[in-house]
């Protein structure tokens, strides 16, 4: 597969908005660093916006003039791994990864070790794979509901916490109050209760 046209306006639009709209979290609880990441909802509503007519754009400018993918797969079960491949300049391979569930946005993050056997090799990049899960963190930030309560992350993984402040120590243990990023936050209290109207 040929590499994707990075320099046109479309794209270049795309990585700008992109750059802009990302949420400042925390790389790290044990230190001040801060990193980026990117919502899948905000994705999809930039992608949806004005008729769909962005994303068709850019599927234009990747596949001009035969477009292989409908817009709506990408938005339906790709959305994240098509922004991965466009920032590491494989946007043309959306058609081959919208084939296969195992490499779709419910799968990531992927395991470097252990890719999903149907990962494509790319003849002019070693390094694709490498890539591709260097880039996935950004785009692989947990919603916090209350089934998690056993859920532990890897050190890779970001999470959607945008302040810290540090309270003190317990025993071993060092004491944060947090606030995650709204969006990506379903805990109710313990003891509380959803009443829906009628």
């Amino acid at each position: 597969m040929s590499s994707q046209p990075d320099r046109h306006d479309v794209l270049q639009d795309f990585f700008r908005w992109e750059n802009q709209s990302r949420v400042e979290v925390m790389a790290d609880l044990a230190t001040d660093e801060k990193t980026y990441f990117m919502p899948l909802e905000t994705l999809k509503s930039y992608f949806r916006a004005n008729g769909g007519k962005r994303l068709d754009k850019i599927l234009a400018e990747l596949f001009y003039p035969d477009i292989p993918i409908k817009p709506e797969v990408i938005l339906r079960t790709h959305t994240a791994v098509f922004c991965i491949l466009l920032l590491i300049s494989k946007g043309r391979y959306i058609e081959y990864f919208s084939c296969y569930e195992e490499l779709s946005d419910q799968r990531l993050p992927f395991d470097p070790a252990h890719p999903p056997a149907c990962f494509p090799v790319a003849t002019d990049d070693s390094k694709f794979l490498q890539r591709f899960c260097e880039t996935q963190w950004r785009y692989c930030v947990p919603i916090f509901d209350n089934h998690m309560v056993h859920k532990r992350f890897g050190p890779q993984r970001l999470l959607p916490i945008t302040h810290k402040e540090r309270l003190g120590v317990r025993g071993s243990a060092i004491l944060y109050k947090i606030k995650i990023y709204e969006p990506h936050t379903k805990l109710l209290p313990e003891g509380s209760r959803i009443v829906r109207s009628r």
